[in-house]
């Protein structure tokens, strides 16, 4: 063991510049992995820890009406029922509302509380987690104040409905299901005043809010279909919503379960590239020092002695560097949870982990150690008499690649394609790295184009149909809606489409979606596979719930609400992200099947330079007390989808900065290690009168072939795949396929500048041969 130590310390000592470069990219590829690992696995079970600090109930169940009668029906449905295990009521007022956020609006349906009756909730209890001087007035949930922009005293407008209130912001709650507008309801704290307030003023409708408790929450989902159904067919005309643990914590993850794939993804190929280049470097220590290697067998070191050095050098290297990673990883970890709690909405304490810890050294150190054991091989090999002959056998017979006596190409091409011809393992080593960063280049021009630049298709492929704005009335006032809008020239199209749930029989609660007509939907790409429902009897289902059921096109499935259950032939799959993927399709005719609407949302189409806020506000004029409210969907979509981009922005950045880096590392070593082997040929081409600058770009050159030859490949390939890969990364959300365009021209830019970066860099780093003497050669023999 001591000599395999001191095999390792005389091998560093030797080796300053590559150890540095190896260390930066095992520094990387664990900062990355433990970072992934953290936000995988610790991260997600922070919304057990505050769903069971807050002692929250598995399933939320709010309802219109406070009568006696429909609080001892709840009561008597609940204890009778034995997977509840708790369950608690109490007095809230609901209605759909928005308020400005992050640039646009966020609308969602709001639970409003009495502030201390939220605190003291035996069961879905809330917390403020940052209150102000304020004793009269809101209380946001805290992902709101997540950005600073909505800040402590600050006084804004809520509406309700179509109703505009104006509060002064006292401070920020935290609640694990109802703390979030990805949670299909958001909590709003109002101090007592306030709430008497707003109650009186009947804006919101008094509602119940129930909170229960079950002795499997993985059952939630089949629960809260099950309640859902018994409540609807007792009260059929009133209004309910709900969710359910799965649900929630899921939903509220979104964020985190992109960031984590792609570090993890990233990690995984730095790893790969560092595995490589030590591979590399082993190879080429073995060739640079054969006669070394060889006299020392010749005095008594065995394979396994030498071997064992090189493993003790390189792991200990990757041990010690792994340890400065996960340092690393928890400096950068307050950055990362600060953009996790603008989506998430949940606190977040860092606090050590040793599991991924333990997972980053094991696989970071065993890849290492794997790498070097495989290159290492040939040391077995070596005979003692060949290697003190520089590992020249009696006869050889390789290939001369490039004869420079017939060549017809220019010398310099001449000398740069023999060099790269000769030395296949640092093409390989080339060719893994770009096809890598190829990938990374086009996803990344991938999101620029479809989601920073434009959020478009972003928007088209995960919230699903999109209009300019849509009205929300009560059936009652349907014609009337549709003169008035029928009557405004800004108007370009006006269509049903509102959405209320149904539960499957057997399965779980969907968001059913009706239209009269689906070919008047702008986004016709919502149904992948099969076709819209044109029938009464048919019904388009979600692809991921479809896939976790066993439904396939042509199946029967059988539908109910209102207490009633109606079968539907399945005619197609959708992927919308807006209910996880749990969503079907209904036309107008099919729904009235199971029962009425109790609301009616219709979207509308402006034409283009049509004033928006002006179109509501003619409609609230128009159509008064008929009228539910307005949604600008445009100011929503921006408020909601702007925390995804701000996200998609950062990961871009950090991964393009991060692939330039390795190319930096990777060819460092290369460059470095070609010098050092090449040292006496570049002396002998400076005596022959070749200058400097002929020999950097010779030796940038010999690189070349194997970058551009990879980067095709990688660019190719890569734009083919990338779609599939981004669907994989959002297969959680309820995405299938993935429909983004792949801007051709930029993909090829991008491609052409990675080529001239690697290139650029080549030369940079070749520079060294200017310090390359022939008289210091000549001395040193």
């Amino acid at each position: 063991m001591r000599k395999s130590l001191l095999l390792a310390a005389s091998n560093l000592r030797r080796a300053k510049g590559q150890t540095i470069a190896i260390i930066a990219l095992i520094l990387l590829a664990s900062a990355m992995m433990n970072l992934g690992l953290m936000l995988s696995l610790d991260y997600k079970r922070n919304f057990d820890r505050c769903h069971d600090r807050l002692h929250d109930g598995h399933v939320t169940l709010a309802i219109d009406g406070r009568r006696e009668e429909l609080l001892d029906f709840l009561t008597r449905t609940l204890e009778e029922d034995g997977d509840v295990t708790e369950f608690s009521c109490e007095d809230a007022l609901s209605m759909v509302g928005s308020f400005a956020y992050n640039g646009g609006e966020v609308n969602t349906e709001f639970v409003i509380l009495e502030k201390e009756t939220a605190l003291s909730r035996p069961v879905g209890r809330m917390e403020i987690v940052e209150e102000g001087a304020g004793k009269s007035g809101v209380y946001l949930p805290m992902l709101y104040g997540a950005d600073g922009k909505i800040d402590l005293g600050d006084t804004m407008d809520i509406n309700i409905g179509s109703h505009v209130m104006q509060y002064q912001v006292c401070g920020f709650l935290n609640s694990a299901m109802a703390g979030s507008h990805n949670c299909s309801m958001s909590a709003l704290l109002l101090t007592a005043d306030k709430y008497e307030e707003l109650e009186e003023s009947g804006y919101a409708p008094a509602s119940t809010l129930v909170s229960v408790r079950i002795r499997d929450k993985e059952q939630s989902e089949g629960f809260e279909a099950a309640l859902k159904n018994k409540v609807s067919a007792a009260y059929p005309t009133s209004r309910l919503l709900s969710n359910s643990y799965e649900m929630v914590s899921a939903s509220r993850y979104i964020s985190q379960m992109i960031c984590s794939s792609v570090v993890n993804a990233m990690a995984f190929f730095v790893a790969l590239i560092a595995m490589v280049v030590i591979s590399s470097n082993v190879i080429n220590y073995i060739q640079e020092n054969m006669k070394n290697l060889g006299a020392m067998k010749a005095i008594g070191y065995r394979s396994g002695q030498i071997v064992a050095g090189l493993l003790v050098q390189f792991l200990g290297v990757a041990v010690v560097t792994t340890a400065a990673g996960i340092g690393l990883s928890y400096c950068l970890f307050p950055s990362v949870n600060q953009m996790m709690i603008a989506q998430t909405g949940i606190p977040y304490r860092m606090r050590f982990q040793p599991l991924s810890c333990v997972m980053t050294v094991a696989v970071c150190g065993g890849a290492v150690a794997l790498s070097v054991w495989l290159s290492s091989r040939r040391i077995r090999k070596i005979e003692p008499i060949v290697a003190l002959r520089q590992g020249v056998l009696t006869h050889s017979f390789k290939r001369n690649h490039v004869e420079l006596e017939g060549t017809r190409a220019p010398l310099q091409l001449a000398l740069a394609l023999k060099t790269c011809l000769s030395g296949m393992k640092q093409n390989v080593t080339v060719g893994i790295t770009m096809l890598v960063l190829s990938l990374v280049v086009v996803f990344s021009v991938l999101m620029v184009e479809n989601v920073i630049v434009d959020m478009t298709p972003f928007i088209n492929l995960i919230v699903g149909e999109t209009a300019d704005a849509c009205v929300n009335v009560p059936p009652g006032a349907e014609a009337a809606l549709l003169q008035a809008a029928e009557e405004e020239v800004c108007v370009e199209k006006i269509y049903l489409y509102s959405s209320t749930e149904v539960c499957h029989v057997g399965g779980s609660a969907l968001m059913a979606t009706m239209a009269e007509d689906f070919s008047q939907v702008n986004n016709q790409d919502v149904c992948y596979q099969g076709r819209f429902p044109l029938y009464d009897n048919e019904v388009a289902i979600g692809a991921k719930y479809a896939k976790e059921q066993g439904l396939k096109i042509g199946d029967e499935i059988a539908l109910t609400a209102e207490g009633k259950e109606v079968d539907y032939l399945i005619c197609g799959h959708t992927q919308i992200s807006n209910n996880l993927g749990k969503d079907c399709l209904l036309t107008r005719e099919g729904f009235e099947r199971m029962g009425a609407f109790n609301n009616m949302s219709y979207y509308v189409n402006l034409v283009p330079g049509a004033d928006n806020k002006a179109f509501r506000e003619k409609m609230e004029e128009r159509l008064g007390s008929d009228l539910n409210m307005t949604i600008d969907i445009s100011s929503v979509i921006e408020g909601s989808a702007g925390v995804y981009v701000s996200l998609m922005t950062v990961i871009v950045v950090g991964i393009l900065v991060l692939g330039v880096a390795v190319i930096a590392f990777v060819l460092y070593l290369l460059v470095r290690l070609s010098l050092g082997r090449r040292k006496r040929e570049y002396g002998i081409l400076k005596a022959l009168g070749f200058t400097t600058g002929q020999l950097v770009l010779q030796t940038a050159a010999s690189f070349l072939p194997a970058v551009l030859l990879s980067t095709v490949i990688g660019i190719a390939v890569s734009a083919a795949i990338i779609n599939p890969v981004v669907a994989l990364f959002l297969g959680g959300i309820g995405i299938v396929k993935c429909t983004f365009t792949v801007p051709l021209g930029w993909t090829i830019l991008s491609g052409a500048g990675l080529v001239l970066t690697a290139f650029g860099l080549a030369c940079l780093l070749s520079l060294r041969i200017r310090k390359i003497a022939p008289v210091a050669l000549l001395a040193g023999e």
